[in-house]
């Protein structure tokens, strides 16, 4: 688990190449991070690839923002492999055409008005993309959220935050969000599916995940112990 790193990567708003591609350029320059911020598209593209959303390449490339924006991702050391991946922006007017979804309606005008937020003070996170098909992700699957929320939490601690949460037959992912402090105040269709909009405070989260990793740890131990007093 030493090997296993989260960072937070601020990017500009992406330029267009003469070829008509993206590039997604952070603001620090190396070559290990250029080639994380890559892998990452590839491993946004393999989580979603059996998908009911109708993605486009700016669901990859991040060519629909508008301003800087950042990507939270945790990797591999070793290997620099992501792992877990997110990204998440305070630019209010991408955060309300998200809201507005495909039919292009305000869908939380009663319940949560961005002009009462302070730039900084809000954001939303998207896109998260689990590399499940990795072993050391699945061996290490608590461990490499939690660190996922603590370095959101460090350097977001006192921000509110919206998610959206894909609409399901038995609701597991909604559950996920749920139980780990989120709201759902609504729902939107985006990239032809029905979201669950929800919002959060970010240290009652990461006090949740927290909590749950810490008894998934504790419960691991005990069968362990009960193994070898069986031996």
């Amino acid at each position: 688990m030493l090997s296993i790193k989260a960072k937070t990567i601020r990017l500009q708003k992406p330029i267009v190449l003469s070829d008509n591609t993206t590039k997604r350029i952070s603001f620090i320059k190396n070559k290990r991070l250029e080639n994380l911020i890559i892998q990452e598209s590839t491993l946004r593209k393999l989580a979603y690839k059996n998908t009911t959303i109708k993605t486009d390449e700016s669901f990859f490339d991040d060519s629909d923002m508008q301003s800087d924006y950042y990507l939270i991702i945790v990797y591999d050391k070793k290997s620099n492999t992501p792992l877990l991946s997110a990204r998440y922006y305070f630019d209010k007017s991408v955060i309300a055409n998200c809201l507005k979804g495909d039919d292009n309606e305000i869908v939380l005008t009663d319940i949560l008005n961005l002009n009462n937020f302070k730039q900084g003070e809000l954001f939303l996170i998207d896109r998260m993309s689990g590399n499940k098909n990795n072993s050391v992700y699945r061996k290490n699957w608590g461990y490499i959220h939690l660190l996922f929320y603590i370095e959101l939490y460090i350097r977001n601690r006192h921000c509110t935050f919206l998610a959206m949460a894909r609409k399901e037959r038995f609701e597991k992912l909604l559950a996920k969000y749920l139980k780990l402090g989120l709201e759902a105040v609504g729902t939107v269709k985006h990239k032809g599916k029905e979201h669950w909009i929800l919002t959060g405070d970010l240290k009652k989260s990461y006090l949740q995940m927290k909590k749950s990793t810490l008894l998934n740890t504790l419960l691991i131990w005990k069968n362990l112990l009960f193994k070898l007093r069986l031996n």
